[in-house]
């Protein structure tokens, strides 16, 4: 296949010592710094998925909505950088053979493919089932005349089979009798190449040494290479080489200051010259854990454009490594990739920064191989890459002409062809809006359950774009009408109201598969269901202005053909759910062919829409869907647009009610609705009301510690107080104290939201304990005198009810009716003042004390 590198804008670098590329001027100095010494690279991925070519692939270890974003043919997805040949299953022959020829163009020694031990038994491996992507690799790589090895990563499988002795034993022996004579199979001294890893594996030496030695005598010799300190496994004899550390830990993640002494190579690498073992670090040029929420959320380092690759390597240099290890070809999880990619550092120009840092230090010329053929890679890329049309236009933006016009102009582009065409269809072809009255219906022709909380207003700053329901449920299902149709590939819309304090709030749609999709892990695994993310990603273009208008709105195009006769699970926990839509074909007659040319080749044009009058003259929240059409037929991504109506009404009829009285609970000594600011002292409290109940006040504790005087003074030593709490944010915490007159003693209450895989998402319960000097200051938690789970969600709409009792000398709370922690403390009789201790992200209510 021939392309036009021209056109591309890729052409090759006809020398690259002195070479200027993606904004970086290479150190001519460098050039060939690494010309003698073999350079490995030591996990390539082979293990997740995106449904093309093979539409029964399920997404792994990705995710996206198969919409465009940014440009149009660059797809949507939850990692931060974009491959050059756009988004692939890494299973894909074609996308592995051009990855090759790319890393043998690089001047690479080769490459370990990362496998892992199956799960139960840990003899085999799970890139084995289903299809054999090992074979598939390695034969590959023969016919490619670049032979790569393996990383078994058996340190993933802590507490399992694969990682005792005599299962690893008989793993790597199945393995190498299997595969080791192929000449795809890289081999050092005539052995086959086996590397592995022990960090996260609690394995001692005198094992590794027994392992080491039954495999060669089952197999006749294998060239042993560990992932692991060298100064634990350095004396097993057969291990010949050794990668110890990392350049990402000689810099501080917070400061990026160079802390040469941690994991210093030189340190490392005479350690590894003491047993007489080949030795040297990784190189892990930059490492961005933010793709992945599981992962650490800091940025340890950025790749600089590959000037983080060349300095760090340059530095290990100074110690004489035996060879260099790099970390991984395309681990775009991590943000530590190798790969061509249009975005992967902050793209500066050229997609193959770092192949060509890799030929510079190797002192080769880098010339790119022709990327896959076109049937291999996803029809948005087609035009990016030189294969013509394919992606179609790009919904660039929307404007309405002021917040309760009648018009809204629409701006479409296209990168290949011109723009012939805009589709307008409100609320969608099968929807179910919330109700948009007191009292009233939902609309449309999805079937839903009934809520179990009223319709709220969609209050967001000050102004109400519509109505919604809260979700209260995990998941809830939308049936369609019966005889309802779509085609195989149709888009699916969510709209919830906009939440400033949790704009990241996961929402996700999920949908029976038609044909179950059978899984690669583990082995004979159907997965039934297509799960649809529009949780935002955290990054700009995941929040756009067109939040502002009150509403959040997610848009995905189905990866397979669902089965209409199942209902559609929407897991949203949380949010105030406004809308589900179902988007089929296009069709003619809600077609716009007038748009107005911006360019002399009509790539962008705009469109100006007016409102159907049935839309203006019904007050609350309305969507329309738009998506574009190009000269050669093709459709551009569909998005979803709210044009609300906004209500003013109920503000003011709202504002007009009378202030809600009192709580009125015989024999109380303080029983407070939290309706009246006025009532608190010391610091500063907010009155919100709380939609769920007519006329009734909470107080949100603005950062602040208050009090109220008890009148009477409560003291018998027994108490019962209760009251309502709320979390709005994780990581967050809150005290009810009950103390003296001065603040210096007493009992409390606290509940911390802690972090969302922390106490099964239920937050913290304490009993505290005041016994101080000074007096209460908002800096003061106290002593813990027991804890536990809340059992309630920490973050919820839904307020948890606390109960705090002392009965005697016992302590007990209990959350929601049931006990949850106890203590014992004989210390305190007397309490004078209930103090409110807190932040914006909690809200308390009800606050009812008794003897």
């Amino acid at each position: 296949m021939t392309m036009n590198w021209k056109t591309l804008g890729l052409a090759a670098c006809a020398a690259l010592a002195g070479s200027v590329f993606g904004g970086t001027q290479m150190n001519p100095k460098s050039f060939g710094a690494l010309k003698d010494m073999p350079v490995y690279i030591q996990e390539w991925h082979v293990w997740w998925g995106f449904p093309y070519p093979d539409r029964q692939q399920p997404f792994s270890h990705m995710s996206s909505t198969l919409t465009a974003e940014r440009e149009p043919w660059r797809l949507n997805w939850n990692r931060n950088g974009y491959p050059l040949v756009g988004l692939y299953d890494a299973a894909n022959p074609e996308i592995m053979r051009w990855q090759i020829r790319c890393m043998k163009a690089a001047g690479l020694t080769s490459v370990a493919l990362m496998i892992h031990p199956e799960w139960n038994t840990g003899i085999g491996f799970i890139q084995e089932e289903q299809a054999n992507i090992i074979q598939t690799a390695l034969d590959i790589a023969a016919e490619e005349n670049f032979p790569i090895f393996f990383m078994d990563e058996v340190a993933f499988r802590h507490g399992s089979a694969a990682q005792k002795i005599d299962v690893s034993v008989k793993r790597i022996t199945d393995f190498i009798k299997k595969y080791g004579s192929h000449p795809g199979f890289y081999k050092v001294d005539g052995k086959p190449f086996y590397y592995f890893q022990t960090y996260g594996w609690k394995v001692s030496a005198p094992e590794i040494e027994r392992m080491c030695a039954e495999v060669d005598r089952a197999t006749g010799g294998v060239y042993w290479a560990m992932f692991g300190p060298v100064t634990r496994f350095g004396k097993v004899p057969q291990l010949s080489m050794i990668v110890d550390g990392a350049s990402i830990h000689r810099r501080d993640r917070t400061t990026r200051e160079w802390r040469l002494k941690e994991q210093d190579p030189a340190v490392i690498f005479a350690n590894g010259r003491k047993f007489g073992k080949k030795i040297a670090d990784m190189q892990y040029p930059k490492f961005d854990g933010t793709g992945q929420p599981w992962r650490q959320t800091g940025v340890a380092q950025y790749g600089m454009d590959g000037r983080m690759l060349e300095t760090t390597l340059l530095d290990s240099l100074k110690a004489k490594p035996d060879f260099i290890m790099l970390s991984s070809w395309n681990d775009w999880e991590e943000g530590a990739n190798f790969e061509p990619g249009w975005d992967f550092d902050g793209f500066a120009g050229d997609p193959y920064t770092y192949c060509k840092v890799i030929a510079h230090l190797k002192g080769v010329e880098f010339v790119p191989p022709p990327p896959p053929p076109k049937e291999a890679v996803h029809p948005a890329v087609w035009e990016k890459l030189g294969y013509g049309d394919g992606a179609g236009p790009l919904i660039e933006r929307i404007d309405r002409s002021h917040v309760r016009g009648g018009a809204l102009t629409v701006t479409v582009r296209d990168s290949a062809g011109e723009v012939t065409a805009l589709e307008a269809v409100p609320e969608g072809d099968l929807f179910w809006k919330a109700p948009q009255t007191p009292g009233g219906s939902a609309s449309g022709t999805l079937q839903a359950p009934k809520f179990s909380a009223p319709v709220q207003l969609a209050n967001v700053f000050g102004f109400t774009p519509g109505r919604a329901v809260p979700v209260k449920e995990p998941s809830i299902e939308f049936r369609l009408p019966g005889g309802a149709e779509l085609p195989d590939e149709f888009a699916v819309g969510v709209a919830w109201a906009f939440n400033p304090e949790k704009p990241l709030q996961p929402v996700q749609a999920v949908l029976s598969n038609r044909i179950p999709v059978k899984l690669r892990e583990p082995k004979g695994g159907v997965r039934n269901e297509m799960t649809l993310d529009f949780t935002p990603y955290p990054r700009s273009g995941a929040l756009p202005a067109e939040n502002w208008n009150g509403w959040q709105v997610g848009a995905a195009l189905i990866p397979r053909p669902a089965d209409l006769s199942r209902p559609l699970k929407l897991q949203a926990n949380g949010v105030k759910l406004g809308l589900v839509s179902l988007l089929g074909a296009p069709r003619d007659e809600r077609t716009f062919t007038n748009g107005e040319a911006v360019d002399s080749e009509g790539k962008i044009k705009k469109f100006h829409i007016t409102l159907p009058d049935e839309i203006l003259a019904a007050p609350g929240a309305h969507f329309l869907w738009l998506r574009a059409r190009d000269a050669a037929g093709n459709w551009g991504s569909p998005v979803l647009y709210a044009v609300p109506n906004y209500e003013f009404f109920d503000r003011e009829a709202r504002a007009a009610v009378p202030q809600e009285p009192e709580l009125q609970v015989p024999g109380a000594i303080l029983a407070d609705n939290c309706s009246r600011a006025g009532n608190w002292k010391g610091g500063s409290v907010k009155v919100e009301t709380v939609e769920q109940k007519q006329l009734s006040g909470q107080l949100r504790i603005a950062n602040s510690l208050v009090h109220r005087d008890l009148k009477p003074a409560l003291d018998r030593g027994g108490f019962h107080l209760t009251f309502d709490a709320n979390h709005s944010s994780y990581q967050r915490k809150m005290i009810v104290w009950l103390t003296d007159a001065a603040g210096k003693h007493g009992y409390g209450v606290a509940w911390d939201s802690a972090k969302p895989d922390q106490a099964g998402g239920s937050g913290v319960v304490q009993i505290v304990k005041l016994d101080s000097d000074t007096p209460l200051d908002w800096n003061n938690s106290g002593k813990v005198l027991a804890a536990a789970d809340s059992g309630h969600p920490a973050v919820s709409e839904t307020p948890a009810r606390f109960e705090f009792l002392r009965n005697g000398d016992k302590l007990t709370v209990r959350v929601d009716g049931k006990p949850v922690v106890t203590a014992a403390d004989p210390d305190f009789k007397r309490f004078d003042r209930l103090y409110l201790r807190g932040n914006d992200n909690q809200t308390v209510d009800r606050i009812i004390l008794t003897p």
